[in-house]
């Protein structure tokens, strides 16, 4: 009876050390898998819940969505919402390097062009300015930004959406803050097929798994810039580096202009489906006027120059180097 008893006692323990052991493996499978499956909870507007089909959308209601979906662009969060400048700045953003600069080239100004040189010429070489470079490739080659950072102190955000280059850039220790993402066509985060093509990588299109990983496509996570300026609370940018093979109009547009004050910008105009009239006609509405293009006759570089005309009109500019 006695040996009955302990082999009952016994078949309970290993039971429960079973049970235990499944449940250790279960929370450390959920915890492995929380950054897709977490919920973002959030307040959102009715012109929102309707673009996802809710019945009777009412302004100020409470919906939850999983970061993946949030992030891949299937449920739509507005590029100012509370919970995505969160998630930006807690998983998305890592701070300036602290490490000694490795730089290979040894070239103070590196840019492909001369672009930093012709802002400063409109900016002066002021310091502690703040400038964006996307498409910032590894960091140092064709840098518009290096110069600014290491000669006149400029705090930054570099961005760069082929993962190849962006674990080359952290590598070179840049005083700045990076995201190993592209920027969005969309007024929200969402997913594309990446093109990994070194200097000239470019955006595909829509997630599609079967050309993932097929001739160096790989999917990779867009963010909205004015998104990325709010998780670092930066509103005024003195230089916009925009570089991304091909919309960088697409870009521009989800900017709300009325919200930062982006002073001066290079864009480059070489593989979109738009016409130099159609950027400029653009940014001219934005109330910005065209300082000049700067190219090199190659197949390389295409920019146009852009300064905001409540930061210095165009009159005041030629008065000033006259």
């Amino acid at each position: 009876m006695m040996e009955k008893r302990f082999g009952i006692h016994a078949s309970k323990t290993s039971f429960l050390c079973l049970l235990c052991i499944v449940s250790i493996i279960f929370w450390m499978i959920l915890k492995t898998a929380r950054n897709d499956t977490e919920l973002v909870t959030t307040t959102l507007s009715a012109e929102v819940l309707r673009s996802l089909n809710c019945p009777e959308p009412q302004a100020g209601d409470q919906v939850s969505f999983a970061i993946a979906d949030v992030m891949s662009g299937r449920a739509i969060l507005k590029q100012h919402e509370p919970k995505l400048i969160e998630i930006i700045r807690t998983k998305y953003l890592k701070p300036p390097s602290l490490k000694p600069y490795q730089l290979l080239t040894g070239k103070d100004n590196p840019s492909q062009v001369g672009q930093p040189t012709e802002i400063l010429k409109i900016l002066g070489r002021i310091r502690d300015g703040f400038f964006i470079e996307s498409g910032a490739f590894d960091g140092e080659v064709y840098s518009n930004s290096l110069v600014l950072e290491k000669t006149l102190g400029w705090r930054g955000l570099l961005v760069e959406g082929d993962p190849k280059n962006y674990d080359l850039l952290l590598q070179k220790n840049r005083k700045a803050w990076s995201v190993g993402a592209c920027l969005s066509t969309k007024p929200y985060p969402h997913s594309v097929m990446f093109k990994q093509s070194g200097t000239v990588g470019q955006i595909k299109g829509d997630v599609d798994d079967s050309a993932a990983n097929k001739d160096g496509v790989v999917e990779v996570q867009c963010l909205p810039i004015y998104s990325i300026l709010l998780a670092l609370n930066v509103t005024t940018v003195h230089y916009f580096s925009l570089d991304v093979e091909g919309v960088e109009l697409e870009v521009l547009k989800t900017i709300p202009w009325d919200k930062v004050d982006i002073q001066t910008l290079s864009v480059e105009n070489l593989h979109g489906a738009w016409s130099k009239a159609d950027l400029k006609s653009f940014m001219e509405q934005q109330g910005y006027w065209t300082y000049n293009d700067v190219a090199k006759f190659t197949a390389a570089a295409y920019d146009f120059i852009f300064v905001k005309d409540t930061f210095k009109t165009k009159e005041d500019y030629l008065s000033q180097i006259a």
